[in-house]
């Protein structure tokens, strides 16, 4: 009804109310009862205007009701409540009554005047009104006790003033309000939509990534939604999937022979826990696992786990909880089982020869008087290259090995001192080739369980990128020193640091994948496969140490590792303090 009242072609129902009022007072003047009061008089003092303001009032209703208000200037609205005005001081005059109605009657078109848009409607109305309550000054009406003119004008335009200015502001704070709150109304419907828009694209995207799987889950780990990508990947329809727990279909298997221990109530929460890793705490989760599909297939799988808000829309609200991203890795998987098989392999049937070549060079060192100095130089280059391949095939087999599962330590105890200083020793012919500097400082004797042979692979990497990545002049620092952590259980802490290229911060993070080559080897055509910090890194984690880089492009490279004691089989190291 409010927004029928305000509609742009309801001109008519707006002035219906004062037609009906201007009916009833005219009503009143022709049938009222004679004598009812001293105002009263049998007989109007003009019946010709009381009936041209009967037909102005009835012709502004029919245009107001018939007019094509929305193709008219709305300026044109302003004229229906003023002929009003009019009509009604011609009814005043007409009737020679001096009745409050006629008052009452006159505040309607004001006012409605006054609702209008702008100021001019306000104006327009009252300087009607002036009009109309100034017309008995000119024109008198001969009434005892009648209010002088003039003065009845000056009340019932202030009293009419404040109504109008009163209704004129209130309605424009309304209307200013209603089109903030119209405009808001836009932005939220437009902004509903927009998110609407979003979700219904995101869910298309979703459902069209058949071959990645999207799984979100409770806080518990119970599966809530899947998409057609996970059902793909798991093999098992979406109505089996939902409500199952996560761990039983990407690890079931792995997850039992680890959580054997644990009860059997307990058992899928401690499981789903496995599965959702740092993900609990609000980091970001990524491992690999191996899911065994219904018909008994099994696909390596790689999960990235991350916190997920609830999800609301047409369908029922999704609970917050966690959202699995799975990718099936099998194909990735077996490339890289068969690319280690293959290394491992050949590197195995590359060390017999090379142990026969180096055996025979030892042979032609111990007759080392019968060649002249020419062929000792073609012999000791020989042997750098054969120790420098052996060095490449023992690095390839233990990457191949620790790929496969077939690497253990062989912890024994061990003087790290002394490996680093035969490390350094194979190196120095390189070194001194290279016009290197090579510096052995630190403790004289550093004791630890360790495995030697592992050990001295660490060494030689970390000595021989840093005596490649020297400039001829260059110098590198080996210092090797006891140490002890909190405990008091023995650490070795070595630093190799060269005064050489560096190495980006932005490669730093990557510099121990396997087979990873940094741009400024590339660049100076380093030799080498990028094995080498991909296995000091394994190494040094199998032994439960750390290693940290710190280094800056154009002034060198440093690097840490802190070691401590390898427990030997069968004792589970004690904490302490």
């Amino acid at each position: 009804m409010v927004d029928a009242w305000f509609a742009d072609d309801a001109v008519g129902l707006r002035q219906l109310p004062v037609t009906v009022a201007f009916a009833v007072v005219l009503a009143f003047l022709i049938w009222g009862p004679a004598g009812q009061s001293t105002l009263w008089t049998p007989e109007p003092s003009n019946p010709a205007l009381l009936v041209v303001s009967t037909v102005l009032v009835g012709l502004v209703q029919a245009v107001g009701s018939l007019g094509r208000w929305k193709q008219w200037p709305r300026p044109w609205q302003l004229l229906l409540p003023l002929v009003q005005i009019f009509a009604i001081g011609m009814l005043e005059l007409g009737s020679g009554y001096s009745l409050t109605a006629f008052d009452v009657l006159l505040f309607m078109p004001v006012v409605s005047l006054a609702l209008q848009p702008g100021v001019w409607g306000m104006v327009v109305g009252l300087g009607g009104a002036a009009v109309v309550l100034l017309a008995p000054a000119i024109w008198p009406i001969d009434v005892p006790g009648r209010v002088p003119p003039v003065v009845h004008a000056f009340v019932d335009l202030l009293i009419l003033g404040f109504v109008a200015v009163g209704a004129h502001g209130i309605v424009s704070v309304a209307r200013r309000q209603a089109r903030q709150l119209g405009h808001a109304r836009d932005e939220l419907a437009l902004g509903a939509q927009r998110l609407r828009d979003s979700r219904d694209t995101l869910r298309s995207i979703l459902d069209a990534a058949t071959e990645q799987g999207f799984v979100a889950t409770d806080f518990a780990g119970r599966i809530v939604s899947v998409n057609p990508g996970a059902v793909r990947l798991f093999g098992r329809p979406e109505r089996e999937l939902v409500g199952a727990d996560v761990s039983s279909v990407v690890a079931a298997d792995v997850l039992a022979d680890r959580l054997a221990s644990a009860g059997s109530e307990r058992w899928a929460h401690a499981a789903n826990l496995a599965v959702l890793g740092r993900a609990a705490a609000g980091e970001t989760q990524v491992d690999e696992w191996e899911a065994v599909l219904p018909d008994g297939t099994r696909r390596h799988v790689e999960l990235t786990v991350t916190e997920r808000p609830a999800l609301g829309g047409r369908e029922p609200e999704l609970p917050e909880g966690y959202l699995v991203v799975v990718t099936d890795v099998t194909a990735r998987y077996e490339e890289e089982r068969t690319q280690d098989e293959f290394i491992g392999l050949v590197s195995h049937e590359l060390r017999t020869p090379l142990a026969s070549i180096l055996g025979y060079l030892d042979l032609l060192r111990l007759e080392g008087d019968r060649l002249d100095e020419e062929q000792q130089g073609y012999l000791a280059v020989v042997e750098r290259n054969a120790r420098r391949l052996r060095s490449l095939v023992d690095d390839l087999l233990t990457s191949a090995q620790m790929a496969s599962g077939r690497y253990a330590l062989a912890v024994d105890e061990t003087d790290v001192a002394q490996v680093v200083r035969d490390a350094v020793t194979n190196e120095l012919p390189t070194a001194e080739a290279a016009g290197v500097d090579v510096v052995v400082d630190g403790d004289a004797r550093v004791p630890l369980r360790s495995d030697a042979v592992r050990l001295g692979q660490v060494v030689d990497n970390l000595l021989s990128n840093a005596v490649k990545y020297s400039h001829r002049g260059g110098h590198v620092r080996v210092t090797v020193r006891s140490g002890a952590d909190p405990g008091g259980s023995r650490l070795a802490r070595l630093v190799v640091a060269d005064d050489g290229a560096g190495i980006a911060a932005d490669e730093l993070g990557r510099i121990t994948e396997r087979f990873y080559r940094s741009r400024e080897t590339r660049r100076r055509r380093v030799r080498g496969v990028g094995l080498g910090l991909s296995l000091v890194d394994q190494i040094v984690q199998d032994h439960g140490g750390t290693m940290t880089f710190r280094s800056e492009p154009g002034s060198g490279t440093e690097v840490e590792v802190t070691l401590p004691d390898v427990p030997l089989p069968g004792v589970t190291p004690t904490a302490k303090g």
